[in-house]
């Protein structure tokens, strides 16, 4: 039987393959090198480190490799690590896929891609309509942008985590737009569903995420703007007003400049895109954190770094795995949620889903060509 790493617990003696996301190396004050890293599965991700024999293994424990690691878990400020006593790298006759180590959103890709096809599908402002078709209608971008990540560590970093995490956007803008009917519902839309399309040149690889040179030397924001500007130029007469509000909005939905904005929001859609991406950002971080520590010793979980504090484990947030939102409301039937985690309620109405043929697929040549 798999040892999962969202099954391990303290004093499991571990003898299974994972991925290796980062491996580094670093000195004691003595001068002792050892190696820290962060292993992955399906199931999750969790730290290690290695004491001995440390020049032969970290030639074996490289970055987007599968392992297989022998050792015993402990644990350091209330989470599971793996101490490392040995490991090898896989042989002819492993058994074992790459989907077995590869950390997914819990969500099925398919339903999401359907329901935020159904918002896109809604927007009636033809020049948005055609931006929005020029990307999410090419069969490339399809592909790539359900399996991406949305982050290396922070939040959502995870297979399919960028369409999990513009889904969550998307849909809280949308009720955003609903309670305050002076907001442009479609350039909610497409600012949402576009505000991190830079993440595809950003980051690459499989099971361990690391920044390109272009993600680097410009980031996701300042490229995603210029993606998004490329774009409105190929349509013809589309409007310098509506541009300019779309690239502020992406430029801008960091929300500070020491976050990553070279501006501040200064539209309303623009500061309604910051908070959405916000709190769908910090709400995953919440779930995950509570759901992975959560029957771990103690009220509150480890200080999250990114929230700069430790939760308290609610009740409620204990229950149904690390899951953060709703499941697609197409999807109720076909959700993946962890292995034997009662599934979460859908929060409110779950949309119709519109019968219709698939739109035509357009070449979107922007930069994948």
């Amino acid at each position: 039987m798999r040892q999962n790493i969202r099954d391990l617990k303290e004093g499991d003696v571990v003898d299974e393959f994972y991925a290796i996301q980062q491996c580094d190396r670093r000195e004691t004050k003595q001068g002792k090198s050892f190696l820290t890293l962060v292993l992955t599965d399906a199931t999750g991700s969790v730290s290690a480190n290695l004491w001995d024999d440390v020049d032969r293994l970290q030639k074996i424990f490289e970055s987007g490799k599968i392992v297989k690691i022998t050792g015993k878990v402990g644990t350091y400020e209330g989470k599971p690590q793996i101490k490392i006593s040995d490991g090898r790298s896989l042989r002819p006759g492993d058994k074992i896929n790459e989907s077995d180590v590869r950390m997914g959103s819990v969500y099925d890709p398919e339903e999401m891609w359907r329901e935020l096809e159904e918002y896109r599908l809604n927007v009636k402002d033809p020049y948005v309509a055609k931006l929005l078709a020029s990307f999410f209608e090419d069969p490339e971008f399809i592909k790539e942008f359900k399996v991406h990540t949305a982050a290396k560590a922070m939040h959502h970093a995870a297979c399919g985590g960028l369409l999990e995490h513009t889904l969550g956007v998307t849909r809280l803008v949308l009720t955003m737009a609903e309670r305050y009917p002076k907001l442009n519902r479609d350039l909610l839309t497409a600012g949402a569903m576009l505000h991190d399309v830079g993440k595809l040149y950003e980051m690459q690889g499989s099971l361990s995420t690391e920044y390109t040179t272009l993600g680097r030397l410009i980031g996701h924001v300042a490229y995603g703007s210029e993606l998004v500007g490329k774009a409105c130029d190929k349509i013809e007469g589309f409007p310098e007003e509506l541009r300019l509000q779309l690239q502020h909005m992406i430029l801008s939905h960091h929300g500070r400049l020491e976050f990553g904005s070279p501006v501040l929001p200064q539209t309303p859609e623009a500061m309604a895109l910051f908070r959405a991406d916000e709190t769908d950002s910090h709400l995953y971080m919440v779930f995950k954190a509570i759901g992975e520590e959560g029957e771990q010793p103690g009220d509150f979980t480890s200080r999250v770094k990114a929230l700069e504090t430790a939760l308290y484990k609610t009740e409620a947030a204990r229950k149904g795995g690390i899951y953060s939102m709703a499941y697609p409301a197409a999807g109720k039937k076909t959700a993946k949620p962890a292995p034997e985690q009662p599934a979460p309620e859908p929060a409110g109405q779950p949309a119709e889903e519109k019968p219709g043929e698939e739109p035509a697929a357009q070449q979107w040549d922007l930069f994948f060509k």
